[in-house]
C-alpha cells in the first residue's frame, strides 16, 4: 500500500508473494507452531468438532468465491488481478474439503459473506453474479470500483479474523490449515486495499 515514503508494492509483487502466506502456512509457523501438509488432509486426527469448524471455514471460503465472481463480472478492468486471488480462494476450498468434510457441510454459501458477518453496504457485490453478463451501463466507474475493492478488501479482513479465531480453537488435525488461510486472506486484503489506491493501476 503507498505510504508516505512512496508507491508501495506493485501489483505483481503481491501476487508474487500470496503463495507464500497462502495454503503452505509458512508466515504463521513460528507464531502457531503448526505446519501444513501439501498432500491433502492433515496426518493428524481431525475431530468431529474440527469438521464443524471446516465447514464454516469453508462457507466464508465460498462467500468470497461468490464476491469475486461478482466483482470479476462487474469490473472487466480487474479480472486478471481478481481472478488470481479468486483461484487461491477456489485451492482454500479444496483443502478443506479435503479434511473430511461431509457433502453437506460443502454446499455453495447462499449469501455474499461469511457466516456471522454482513457485507458493507454499497459493495456492489451479487451473491450470484449471472455468468457472461456484460455489466450494467454506467455501473463500472471509478467509484464503483473504489466501492468494490474496499468491500473486498473488508471481506477478506472479516474472514481472515474469523480464521484466526478458529484456529485458536481448533485441534492439531485443522489448526495448521486455518493458521494459513488466515494469513492469505490478510495478504489478500492489502492487495485488493492497493489495487483501490488513488493512482493505483487497474
Amino acid at each position: 500500500m503507498p505510504t508516505a515514503a512512496g508507491p508501495g508494492p506493485s501489483r505483481r509483487a503481491f501476487l508474487a508473494v500470496l503463495p507464500l502466506a497462502g495454503t503452505g502456512g509458512l508466515l504463521l509457523a513460528g507464531m502457531s507452531g503448526c505446519t501444513t501438509s501439501t498432500g491433502g488432509a492433515s496426518t493428524s486426527r481431525v475431530t468431529p468438532a474440527d469438521v464443524t469448524a471446516a465447514g464454516a471455514a469453508h462457507t466464508r471460503e465460498t462467500a468470497l468465491i461468490e464476491a469475486y465472481d461478482s466483482a470479476i463480472d462487474q469490473h472487466p478492468g480487474l479480472a486478471e488481478t481478481l481472478r488470481a486471488i479468486r483461484a487461491q480462494h477456489a485451492e482454500h476450498a479444496r483443502e478443506l474439503v479435503a479434511q473430511g468434510l461431509p457433502e453437506a457441510a460443502t454446499a455453495p454459501a447462499t449469501t455474499g459473506a461469511p457466516a456471522g458477518a454482513s457485507t458493507p453496504s454499497g459493495a456492489g457485490l451479487r451473491s450470484s453474479p449471472a455468468a457472461d453478463t456484460p455489466p450494467p451501463a454506467g455501473s463500472d466507474t471509478p467509484e464503483t470500483r473504489a466501492t468494490t475493492l474496499s468491500a473486498l478488501a473488508e471481506l477478506e479482513r472479516t474472514t481472515a479474523a474469523a480464521h484466526r479465531t478458529g484456529c485458536l480453537a481448533a485441534g492439531a488435525g485443522l489448526a495448521p490449515l486455518l493458521a494459513s488461510l488466515c494469513a492469505a486472506e490478510s495478504a489478500h486484503a492489502e492487495l485488493v486495499a492497493a489495487l483501490g489506491a488513488p493512482g493505483a493501476a487497474g
